[in-house]
């Protein structure tokens, strides 16, 4: 205990008379123990919700919504008509592998549904690549904050195929990269900023109409054990161009339709999730994947994460 420890001295110093009445060290000793009392209330309020973070994730059950036909995941289940959304995750490639890898580790789900979700690729600049539901960062690393990423895998492959493509199309317009879902500049009738999942084309089965031109400073948090030198750069640059606020980065950076003659517009937001995995992924970067460590320390997700290291089929042919 640091504080703890600067108290001992603070007051061996006071008894000593080595300090005057009024002297800064007497005034620091009643902030100290504050300080002290703040950082104890916060520890026990981090012991309770990792607790209660605990007790709901093993209350999860998935069972009910399986399609057990498909043996896919519904998005959905509506509580009111008791009935599943007619619509599945079916892309491996997608932020929902985390939901399944879950299931299955906790016997909600049979195994078989990891390999009903579909791999369709192509090819990026003379890569192979693994398509998403529409082209963003967010779907290929996030499931990387808890679930290791083994070398030479599918997924391994699919995760720095996707950063490249991401880092070629934003030095093609001459902006910072990193791309996902995001709010951006377009605001609503009450002043709101709209939110969208922006992707990059090629990487995306859902096409948009028009090129996304949306950079989002945590997609490129997420890349950090991906490419380190290029996202640090990355990040260097957003915040050499004024992208950085009270609170860290902002939401994003809107190049779509500029007002005043600047290159871009500001989105002055800052979203919980957004910043939420930008401290993750930055605490996986600075900490040896502690947060990777302490996920695969369970035992259900040890006798699971073979699904992990599945190898890249050869010679097959690009979409």
């Amino acid at each position: 205990d640091l504080i703890l420890e600067l108290e001992k001295r603070l007051d061996q110093t006071l008894q000593s008379g080595r300090s005057e009445t009024g002297s800064p060290g007497q005034r620091l000793m009643p902030m100290l123990a504050q300080a002290r009392r703040n950082a104890l209330g916060l520890i026990e309020d981090l012991r309770q919700t990792s607790e209660q973070a605990r007790d709901l994730a093993n209350a999860m059950d998935f069972t009910f919504l399986l399609d057990r036909q498909r043996l896919l995941l519904s998005v959905g289940f509506d509580a009111q008509s008791e009935e599943l959304q007619p619509y599945f995750y079916n892309l491996l490639a997608t932020e929902p592998r985390t939901a399944v890898f879950i299931a299955i580790a906790n016997e909600d789900i049979p195994q078989e549904c990891w390999f009903r979700l579909e791999r369709p690729f192509t090819r990026d600049h003379g890569h192979p690549v693994l398509l998403s539901w529409t082209g963003t960062m967010f779907e290929y690393l996030m499931p990387s904050i808890w679930m290791r990423s083994y070398p030479n895998t599918l997924l391994d492959r699919a995760i720095v195929s996707a950063v490249r493509a991401q880092q070629t199309y934003a030095a093609s317009k001459g902006i910072p990269w990193g791309i996902s879902e995001s709010a951006c500049a377009k605001r609503n009738e009450v002043g709101d900023y709209h939110y969208e999942a922006f992707g990059v084309p090629n990487l995306a089965l859902k096409k948009n109409d028009a090129e996304p031109m949306i950079i989002s400073p945590y997609s490129t948090f997420l890349a950090l054990n991906v490419d380190r030198k290029g996202s640090l750069a990355n990040l260097r640059r957003m915040k050499a161009l004024g992208w950085f606020g009270s609170y860290g980065f902002y939401e994003a950076a809107d190049y779509t339709r500029p007002r005043r003659r600047a290159k871009c517009e500001l989105v002055q937001s800052w979203m919980v999730h957004h910043q939420g995995m930008s401290l993750l992924s930055l605490a996986n970067f600075m900490c040896d994947n502690v947060v990777q460590r302490w996920f695969h320390s369970d035992r259900r997700v040890q006798a699971t994460e073979l699904l992990l290291q599945e190898k890249p089929v050869s010679q097959t042919r690009a979409a």
